[in-house]
């Protein structure tokens, strides 16, 4: 990837067009950084594009002048026909076929939005759901690591949480139009939990999820060392279709603050959205 230009000095209309290429979808993004994390991505998991990036720039230059003299074209041509009187230049008994070309014209229309459908269904599969973690220092907010993966559609889904005390170390889950995020299950460890109840004051970990609809951090399910009886839990049937941002915390239940934690596991599939596409 030599003759591909620098994330990092690339300008966001630049990595928009980039992502286009990948057919990733980036409706949702709002900072520079979510369009350079979603290209590092995309540039390392996904099978480079046959065109070239620079490619597109001056076609869509060509294509737009094209537009502009063509509607300036169209619109020389309407004025003067309305300078005809309607009646005069209509042979007689046009009116009779009116309906039949009518008609004749929602054939090709029905096809033009299948095939739209069409389009948006093959960019969807190749538009990958991200889940970022970035872990920070507090309270210099240095980061200190990071969890970055990304699921095609027919992929299994499954991420580790890195348990944490602040809610600022959510993982951001960006999930793209026509694609659906499903997760089924969640775990931990046995032995990472032996090791964090032997911290005083520690009583067990949250999975916590929050959305664009209700910021507010839920929790989902709860491992609480005194009730739970087991490691794992079957039941979530989580599932959101994009485009959506949601959340996810696995945040620490305990007394004191002692810097310990475990992961937290969850599974689930990436798959495109039945009620857009229809099932296959």
């Amino acid at each position: 990837m030599g003759d591909l230009p620098d994330i990092s000095s690339m300008k966001i209309s630049e990595l928009k067009s980039e992502l286009d290429l990948y057919c990733v979808d980036h409706s949702s993004f709002c900072e520079k950084k979510d369009f350079t994390s979603a290209l590092q991505n995309a540039r390392q998991t996904m099978p480079r594009p046959s065109t070239k990036y620079h490619d597109v720039e001056q076609p869509k230059k060509e294509e737009k002048k094209k537009s502009n003299n063509s509607r300036s074209s169209s619109t020389s041509s309407g004025g003067g026909s309305r300078q005809q009187h309607p009646s005069s230049s209509r042979p007689a008994g046009t009116s009779v076929n009116s309906a039949p070309s009518a008609q004749a014209t929602q054939v090709p229309t029905a096809t033009s939005a299948q095939e739209k459908l069409e389009k948006k269904r093959l960019k969807a599969t190749r538009s990958a759901v991200t889940a970022l973690q970035q872990i920070r220092e507090h309270p210099s907010e240095k980061l200190v690591g990071e969890r970055n993966n990304s699921f095609l559609p027919g992929s299994p889904f499954s991420f580790a949480l890195k348990g944490t005390l602040r809610e600022s170390d959510t993982a951001i889950l960006r999930i793209p139009e026509g694609v659906c995020l499903r997760i089924n299950s969640a775990s931990v460890d046995r032995k990472e939990l032996e090791h964090f109840f032997n911290q005083k004051g520690s009583n067990g970990v949250s999975l916590k999820i929050s959305t664009e609809e209700n910021p507010v951090l839920c929790p989902i399910w709860t491992f609480d060392k005194e009730r739970s009886k087991s490691y794992t839990v079957s039941d979530l049937g989580l599932q959101v279709c994009g485009p959506r941002t949601i959340n996810l915390l696995a945040f620490m239940e305990m007394g004191f603050r002692s810097g310990a934690s475990v992961d937290v596991y969850v599974f689930g599939s990436v798959g495109l959205d039945t009620d857009m596409f229809g099932s296959r």
